[in-house]
């Protein structure tokens, strides 16, 4: 009998343990010298209840962490290729994905849907205190005001900052998801939209649960945007110091362990070429998208096919990679690229794009750009450097399925 219990204690110490490791994040790899997230607490998944549980995409709320002294709570939506689909339950494990919204955004349903559609289970939530209606909740956290954003750091806690509050609530998202029977914890990312994107490359860098991340537009070095430096300038320098020490993501994607996906355009109003450069170079695994032109918006934001591309491969079993450089070198005045092969793809098309435009702001930056040759045999592009040189350029790549692939961007060249 004896034996009997002892092997049954043993295989429930194995089971729990097997439980648990996928869930709790290891901090160990964040080498900073305070961290502000209690990431142990944030491991946990937090009390929720459900809003609506019968319709294709669900409604809940969750409990955050406690702002100005209160507690709050969370609005968000919730689906998955089950419930989408409204069938019963199949016990599939789907990969799940937590959805970011940016500045004057909401919990998107339909970012939701087309997840679940698309074969995840996902979880987006509103990060202003609102919920379906737009309408401030019960227990809501902070608005997303510059006030909370930015000057509130002068005022007191860090912990009153809006940025402390949205990092929370989507570690807290990703608990939550992670505990639900349906999502394989081992198959799980992250992606947002503008400031989503920001939070995004904090989560991402926070969270070592996660699998892949895919930030849009958003990146670090908010001292550097055309458009943010002029909010942390306005702070006094012992705030700007803290702002970007406590929550750029600069000052942890060194550390962040997920397959990073950064999809930008060339030409984003918010996160210009400089500091979008610098954030990507932090990370060590990592595939980068640049898009000619891409608008700046929530719906332009998810639309690109490629991230789709990129959680698939990274998530759903359907590895798809992109067309892009193995290596790129300059020599007697000229850029050769040696593109990486690419199982059954071929590189339809290739442009090179370059800009000098020193004067403007980067929304209104010219660029130029032309078509350029692929020698078939070698897969390699050869391009000679114009003239006048480059301050910025990039080649931007489409296969014959109409995938973007891209390389880096590449910096201050100038004829020998």
């Amino acid at each position: 009998m004896k034996k009997i219990i002892a092997i049954l204690l043993l295989l429930a110490g194995g089971t729990s343990a097997q439980f648990q490791q996928p869930w709790l994040i290891d901090a160990r790899h964040i080498r900073v010298d305070t961290l502000l997230w209690d990431l142990n607490e944030l491991s946990k998944a937090p009390q929720s209840r459900w809003l609506d549980d019968t319709s294709v995409v669900r409604s809940l709320l969750y409990k955050s962490v406690d702002f100005e002294g209160k507690p709050t709570e969370v609005f968000a939506y919730y689906s998955n290729p089950d419930i989408v689909a409204g069938r019963p339950t199949t016990n599939q494990k789907f990969p799940g994905l937590v959805l970011i919204h940016g500045g004057g955004g909401k919990a998107f349903r339909e970012w939701v849907e087309k997840w679940a559609n698309e074969g995840y289970a996902a979880i987006a939530m509103d990060l202003s205190g609102n919920g379906a209606d737009g309408k401030k909740i019960e227990q809501p956290g902070p608005e997303q005001s510059n006030e909370n954003k930015f000057q509130k750091i002068e005022k007191g806690s860090l912990k009153n900052v809006w940025t402390y509050h949205a990092v929370a609530s989507g570690i807290l998202a990703h608990s939550l998801l992670l505990s639900f029977p349906e999502v394989d914890p081992l198959r799980t990312g992250v992606t947002g939209i503008s400031w989503g994107g920001y939070l995004t490359c904090l989560v991402a860098s926070l969270d070592s649960r996660f699998i892949a991340a895919a930030p849009v537009y958003g990146c670090g070095f908010y001292d550097e945007s055309d458009v943010f430096k002029q909010n942390l300038n306005a702070l006094s320098p012992s705030a700007k110091g803290r702002w970007m020490k406590f929550f750029d993501p600069s000052a942890y994607l060194a550390y962040s362990k997920p397959f990073m996906f950064f999809i930008n355009g060339n030409k984003d109003k918010h996160y210009n070429v400089g500091p979008y450069m610098k954030t990507y170079e932090l990370s060590k695994n990592k595939q980068i998208c640049i898009i000619p032109n891409m608008p700046h918006s929530h719906k332009d934001g998810w639309a690109p096919v490629e991230i789709r591309t990129f959680f698939d491969g990274a998530l759903n079993g359907n590895p798809r990679p992109f067309v892009t450089a193995s290596t790129i070198s300059l020599d007697k005045n000229q850029l050769t690229v040696i593109l990486k092969p690419v199982a059954g793809k071929q590189v339809a098309s290739a442009e090179f794009y370059y800009t000098n435009d020193l004067t403007s702001d980067n929304e209104h930056r010219v660029w130029q750009h032309s078509p350029v040759t692929i020698d078939e045999d070698t897969q390699t592009i050869v391009q000679p450097i114009p003239k006048e040189g480059y301050k910025y350029a990039f080649f931007y790549l489409k296969d014959t399925d109409g995938i973007s692939g891209t390389t880096v961007f590449l910096k201050d060249s100038k004829l020998e």
